[in-house]
């Protein structure tokens, strides 16, 4: 019995000592840091070596020009859509409607100049300069009258229009580039005319261009 338990004493001591963590030296601490260190270095050497060679592939294989090519296609398909949606071609202004507008502009420039010459050579109290004032400002009417009365006639689906006043104000030319004029629109023309210029139905000529 005194056997028995001493053997029971035995055994619970040396369990004991094998649960107790082994008390390390400090030589041993130094190799156990030493081997983490490496391991560390190892790693990061790995890791380096894994990028430097990301890298050569990427610079010396055609991946990044794919790629590019990619993004360049659908970029241009991209801006096409855009281009086409958003924009609308213009159309081209015949020779003759140029060429007068060329003139009626030349005309007009020609008449400013004069008048203001003769406003800067007069007083402003003379009668010269008073009537060359007035003149000028006349024109500047007529041009923005004609301006809108342009605007207007096309947005009826004219193609083309040019608007002259005569000099006096009273009168009016329309020329239009339409190929069936009928009655219906010569109507509405002199409307836009009459309601811009405030003239007479019979002050307002419509001249066709083709």
């Amino acid at each position: 019995m005194v056997n028995l338990k001493k053997e029971n004493k035995d055994k619970q001591k040396n369990e004991k000592l094998k649960k107790e963590k082994p008390i390390l030296t400090e030589e041993q601490i130094k190799k156990k840091r030493t081997r983490n260190t490496r391991i560390a270095a190892c790693c990061f050497l790995l890791l380096l070596g894994v990028g430097v060679a990301g890298n050569w592939y990427w610079e010396n294989s055609d991946l990044p020009a794919k790629i590019s090519a990619v993004s360049s296609e659908k970029d241009k398909v991209l801006g096409e859509a855009t281009y086409v949606d958003a924009t609308t071609e213009a159309p081209k202004e015949s020779a003759y409607f140029s060429s007068a507008r060329v003139e009626r502009q030349t005309a007009r420039d020609e008449s400013l100049e004069k008048l203001q010459k003769i406003v800067d050579s007069t007083k402003e109290n003379d009668k010269a300069h008073i009537n060359a004032a007035e003149k000028i400002a006349s024109i500047s009417d007529m041009i923005s009258a004609e301006n809108k009365i342009e605007t207007l006639v096309k947005a009826k689906g004219i193609n083309n229009c040019l608007a002259i006043i005569n000099d006096d104000g009273t009168k009016i030319n329309i020329i239009v580039d339409v190929k069936d004029l009928t009655d219906k629109v010569i109507l509405q023309i002199k409307d836009i005319a009459v309601s811009q210029l405030g003239c007479s139905f019979e002050d307002v000529t419509i001249i066709q261009s083709n």
